[in-house]
């Protein structure tokens, strides 16, 4: 096994496009409304399979309808989705709401995932696996933090296996006490910028990312949005930039990075060269409604980049 990905999934419902004045109206007509898979680890699961990955997906699983979708969308992407637990209570949802610019809304139910602990855990699978992704920090209340996740990311680091964390938005304002005990424990670390603000306490990139390096992270890779990226490890700091292409939506492009970052490392690549399939990985799944819908194998992600090569930019103070 390659990756061994754990946190939420979710059933997204899409409706697009919605303007301004959508709850004005009694009634409105759409172009379309899309019944898609979604959650952090969901689209982990999904995006590393099709690039060509070994994957298994532990989570908690609905009985109904929405899980047995869930089930059937990452069984045939490839995903082993046999170490799940099944539940009674309802699968988790995320409606989600595009206006003509592409800008999102999102109004979620968590369902079953809040259920989630570190003894849903088959532990026998950290000697299986190359890398733990972790992903959902915050969605996952049972899980979260010292008692859970921190654990985990301890146990996985003894056994040799490298350690890998996204996360979500903290709906608590809890930010660092969850994720403090984490840090020690974490080969890559990659939050999005307005994570990484919120957690570091500062709006200055290169700042956050040295405040995940002084609390014990040890790669870290701050997305940046349309502005590509951040990288900092004790050794090298870079900027890299991104494709300038015509962007459909945004949902599950930082996952996709995640997916085609943790492809290279899979693959012994630098840095840069991680970065570089992380961010075509991402290219191709904002031209596509959906978090997984325009996700491509290995061999497509490499020609794509080998025909649009990325700037990189090395800090001044850089080593290499």
């Amino acid at each position: 096994m390659d990756v061994l990905c754990i946190g939420e999934t979710l059933v997204d419902i899409i409706t697009r496009p919605v303007s301004n004045v959508f709850f004005n109206n009694d009634s409105a007509n759409v172009q379309e409304i899309l019944l898609k898979t979604g959650g952090d680890a969901l689209n982990n699961s999904v995006d590393l399979a099709v690039i060509g990955n070994s994957v298994t997906y532990v989570g908690r699983i609905g009985s109904d309808v929405c899980g047995n979708y869930i089930m059937d969308i990452c069984t045939r992407a490839g995903v082993d989705m046999s170490h799940t637990i099944r539940s009674e209570t309802p699968h988790g949802k995320m409606n989600i709401l595009i206006d003509e610019e592409g800008n999102r809304a999102f109004y979620y139910f968590p369902g079953v995932s809040r259920e989630f602990t570190l003894a849903d855990v088959d532990l026998s699978l950290l000697r299986q696996c190359k890398i733990l992704q972790l992903s959902s920090t915050f969605h996952l209340p049972n899980f979260d933090g010292a008692k859970g996740a921190a654990s985990l990311l301890k146990m996985a680091q003894e056994v040799g296996v490298i350690t890998s964390m996204d996360v979500t938005k903290d709906p608590t304002g809890r930010w660092n006490e969850i994720l403090s005990p984490c840090y020690p424990y974490l080969d890559y670390f990659l939050p999005s910028e307005e994570q990484a603000m919120l957690l570091a306490g500062t709006e200055d990139v290169e700042a956050m990312a040295e405040f995940f390096l002084k609390s014990g992270v040890k790669h870290v890779v701050i997305k940046l949005g349309s502005r590509g990226c951040f990288c900092k490890t004790a050794e090298t700091a870079f900027y890299c930039g991104c494709y300038d292409i015509p962007v459909v939506e945004t949902t599950g492009a930082g996952d996709a990075f995640v997916a085609g970052f943790l492809s290279g490392v899979l693959r012994n690549g630098s840095m840069e060269d991680c970065v570089r399939l992380g961010t075509a990985a991402s290219a191709h799944v904002i031209q596509c409604v959906g978090a997984n819908t325009g996700i491509r194998d290995l061999k497509t992600l490499i020609a794509f980049i080998e025909a649009h090569p990325l700037e990189i930019r090395y800090m001044e103070n850089n080593s290499l």
